[in-house]
């Protein structure tokens, strides 16, 4: 018997036709319509002049200038590598990276040799000029800051050059060139500040986001000696603690894992293309700005992701990791062994424990106890190891530097203020006031400056001369006395 073919009932096909057209909906209209909106908004900001409310607020446009975009030989951008950011930097078989010259953004200037300076470093120095450079990582490149000028080495080099200005406009206020004559002119010198070495100091920062002190070192060998320092800061620490002993250097880019995952990559290379044509979106740019507001931390480069699992809770490996910035330092000052030279131990948020700001317990919060533990050993054992190794005139601490400070001092862990980054350039230009101090030389008379003559002693009286009644028994007077005696006989 022949079974009756099923068909299926009115509200069936009803039901099935209304889901159809519902899902065909949604497919096509609803990218019709965000494309419709993104239309409408970009026409509505065009035609008003909004486009600068859609930027991102000044905190996050500065993390952002301040980010690495890693580039090649041919500067493109390396697939799969994070390049919201616009500090361009590129791999140095000498360096391990390197900032690329002559780039510039709204806060900062990269001259033609990789410093930051607003001007070129010739390698002939002028007579009269006095070069102090300052290498080292981010804090010492003075990341965040809202221009060159507002940098440390900026701020170190302009209170040098007021001093040199101050002691030539008013000398009586410092120590004189020489030596005064009289005792009390030398107890008034005592109380007055010393003179400095005379002459036009700049301070050239060479310092690159995210070295260590082995970046350091090849900076200092290959770059720094080239242009006849006369004095070096060597401002940094806290990448050595955080990088494995098993790497010489910093590098960026994970080249290795590229090569040994390309499809992997490729993946990441196309999400993040994805990502950047989102983020272009008006509607996107209008969330963003408006309704979740994105973290400074979204523009980090890999090296400014901070957490407790970077810093080791191994005694070896931090002993290895200490020996490494031990002996990459002594390296420095030996290769700049004719010139002073300042080994400074940066600053770091768990070094500022009785004075945090809401800002700073909300950053020390996020870091977690975890870390706090892990960084205040580490600074502990570095600190014992840099005091054992260098005398104390080279070595400063700076690790609880803001302990007092009731103003904010960090953005995060380890980048400053620019209230924080003035006190600092102050302590560091008072260190270096004292490597070109310049004692009283002893006094040199000339003609018109020497004091008057005292007075002569008048001639001590001659004494009367007669013969002795009786000449003592075996005793003969001297010659002279006999000849004066016959003289005055004779007369």
């Amino acid at each position: 018997m022949r079974r009756p073919r099923y068909t299926p009932s009115w509200h069936s096909k009803r039901k099935s036709s209304w889901l159809r057209n519902t899902l065909l909906l949604i497919l096509i209209g609803l990218p019709l319509l965000l494309i419709l909106a993104e239309l409408i908004a970009r026409g509505a900001v065009l035609a008003t002049g909004s486009t600068n409310q859609l930027a991102p607020n000044k905190s996050i446009a500065i993390a952002q200038s301040y980010a690495f975009k890693l580039q090649d030989v041919n500067g493109n951008s390396y697939p799969g590598l994070p390049d919201e950011g616009r500090l361009q930097v590129r791999r140095s078989p000498l360096l391990g990276y390197e900032l690329l010259p002559s780039q510039s953004s709204d806060y900062w200037q990269i001259n033609d040799q990789g410093f930051r300076q607003d001007s070129s470093v010739p390698i002939d120095k002028s007579a009269n000029e006095i070069r102090v450079f300052i290498v080292g990582n981010s804090t010492a490149f003075t990341n965040m800051a809202e221009k060159n000028q507002k940098a440390l080495a900026f701020k170190i080099e302009k209170l040098l050059n007021d001093r040199v200005r101050a002691q030539n406009a008013n000398p009586e206020k410092f120590k004189p060139k020489e030596i005064p004559y009289f005792a009390d002119q030398v107890e008034a010198m005592k109380a007055l500040p010393p003179r400095i070495r005379d002459g036009s100091y700049r301070v050239i920062a060479a310092a690159v986001p995210g070295y260590s002190s082995g970046n350091e070192l090849a900076l200092v060998a290959h770059r720094v000696t080239a242009y006849s320092p006369n004095a070096l800061i060597i401002l940094d620490g806290y990448e050595d603690l955080r990088l494995s002993s098993n790497q010489p250097a910093h590098e960026i880019g994970n080249v290795e894992q590229m090569l040994r995952d390309p499809i992997a990559q490729y993946r990441q290379h196309q999400t993040q293309q994805f990502n950047n044509w989102l983020n272009s979106l008006y509607l996107v740019k209008a969330w963003q700005k408006w309704v979740v507001p994105a973290d400074i931390t979204t523009f980090s480069s890999d090296y400014q992701i901070f957490n407790a699992e970077q810093f080791s809770k191994d005694p070896k490996e931090l002993q290895k990791r200490i020996d490494r910035y031990i002996y990459n330092t002594k390296q420095m000052t030996k290769l700049v062994a004719d010139i002073p030279s300042l080994i400074v131990l940066q600053p770091e948020i768990t070094g500022k424990q009785k004075s945090l700001t809401k800002e700073e317990e909300g950053i020390v919060k996020s870091l977690g106890k975890e870390y706090s533990d892990r960084l205040a050993n580490s600074y502990k054992v570095i600190d014992s190891a840099l005091n054992k190794n260098f005398p104390n005139t080279k070595f400063l601490n700076f690790y609880q530097l803001f302990q007092d400070a009731n103003q904010q001092a960090f953005v995060d862990p380890i980048h400053l203020t620019e209230a924080a980054n003035d006190i600092m350039a102050q302590k560091l230009y008072e260190n270096v006031e004292r490597l070109f101090s310049v004692q009283p030389a002893p006094n040199s008379p000339q003609t018109g400056d020497v004091p008057p003559p005292a007075p002569a002693a008048p001639p001590a009286p001659v004494p009367s001369v007669t013969a002795p009644e009786k000449p003592p028994e075996n005793t003969q007077p001297p010659a002279s006395l006999s000849e004066t005696l016959q003289r005055v006989q004779g007369q």
